[in-house]
């Protein structure tokens, strides 16, 4: 009997998603990966797993991944949500995009101006049922399995922005709903050995924050980098974070104010 753990990856074919299929993949665990593009196909081939092409807006997908994963290896451990930017779904929308960032714009200033108004319900709704209404359906569908094992951890991706809403990132307060949906979800199922904690990255090296905008904003002076994030999602899901649960875990080089 193979007793290497399987995780399910979302939005997986680069950046952020990948990265940690890679780590996982390092760490032993037998993947199951998903993006909307052959991309995570591809990147499952590489690592020994298998992917599907599927969206997290689509209820259907996120059930046939969990189905074929369970299939295939009769368990599922860990489980990362992961998601596209909001940029993509405003791109989509028509919606204009955000003045260039500065190291004040990361923070407060109060010479930004962007009309987040402007931004039409079909975004917002876009957007949470992205963020928001794929980690319930992820849950609905993993949880009796994590049940009956009588383990499971979950890691949602968020993002600084649902911890310091900033006019910089107008879409992030979406994911505010996730870190209520991590604690309910801790509270309920933590008796039952299943853990779930959010992971929220700051100003990483998968976008276009110019240097002088990140020296101004992150004590660290530095963009934050795909391997050191993979790596805090690695040990939320692994057994050294046992004891960790319900907790929002920021990877931002310091630039949180708040306490």
């Amino acid at each position: 009997m193979n007793d290497r753990p399987v995780a399910i990856v979302t939005a997986a074919g680069r950046n952020i998603g990948a990265a940690i299929a890679r780590e996982l993949a390092e760490r032993g665990y037998r993947l199951a990966l998903m993006s909307p593009s052959g991309r995570s196909v591809e990147l499952a081939e590489e690592l020994g797993g298998f992917g599907i092409n599927g969206s997290l807006t689509a209820p259907g997908d996120i059930e046939r991944l969990v189905a074929e994963t369970f299939e295939r290896h009769g368990r599922i451990d860990a489980v990362v949500n992961n998601s596209v930017q909001h940029s993509s779904v405003m791109a989509r929308h028509g919606v204009a995009p955000v003045p260039e960032t500065t190291g004040a714009s990361l923070n407060y200033d109060p010479d930004f101006d962007y009309d987040f108004l402007a931004i039409p319900d079909e975004a917002w709704r876009e957007d949470i049922e992205m963020m928001v209404i794929s980690v319930i359906r992820m849950a609905r569908a993993v949880t009796p399995i994590m049940l009956r094992q009588g383990s499971g951890a979950i890691v949602n991706i968020t993002g600084l922005e649902a911890e310091q809403p900033r006019l910089v990132y107008p879409m992030g307060p979406a994911r505010l709903a996730v870190h209520g949906i991590t604690k309910i979800y801790a509270d309920r199922y933590g008796r039952d050995g299943l853990r779930m904690n959010c992971v929220l990255p700051g100003t990483m090296a998968n976008g276009d924050i110019p240097p002088e905008a990140v020296r101004a904003a992150v004590p660290m002076g530095r963009l934050g980098t795909m391997a050191e994030l993979a790596k805090t999602v690695a040990f939320l899901l692994g057994a050294d974070s046992g004891y960790i649960t319900g907790q929002m875990i920021l990877v931002d080089g310091g630039t949180n104010r708040g306490l």
